[in-house]
């Protein structure tokens, strides 16, 4: 399973888990909360697609550009995260959506 995570815009935020298929997704607007919220909707994301952190075989995470605090918060949290979990994280730089940001990601990862 990988973790998607695109924290480069400041109206939208996105997280995701796939595993050949979209398992859970979640994009809200953060206002001035990302640091505060991000966690806990991660938490709540593995929990609604019934999965463990240890589950995660690789993160997929937006490298800009976009904006500087939520690009630091979000990379922030991958690199700890994949830290913990001795896994790759890559980043993509200029997605342009979503589904760009997964397929460039997974070929970068060896995941596809």
């Amino acid at each position: 399973m990988i973790l998607i995570l695109n924290t480069a815009d400041n109206e939208k935020v996105f997280l995701g888990l796939w595993h050949d298929k979209w398992l859970v997704k979640d994009e809200w607007s953060p206002g001035r909360n990302l640091s505060a919220d991000i966690l806990d909707r991660l938490e709540k994301l593995y929990k609604k697609a019934g999965k463990e952190f240890q589950d995660t075989l690789g993160i997929i995470a937006s490298s800009g550009p976009g904006s500087f605090t939520g690009l630091r918060i979000g990379l922030s949290i991958v690199n700890a995260f994949a830290y913990s979990l001795n896994i790759s994280v890559v980043g993509v730089p200029e997605a342009k959506s979503i589904e760009d940001l997964l397929i460039r990601g997974k070929v970068l990862l060896g995941k596809e």
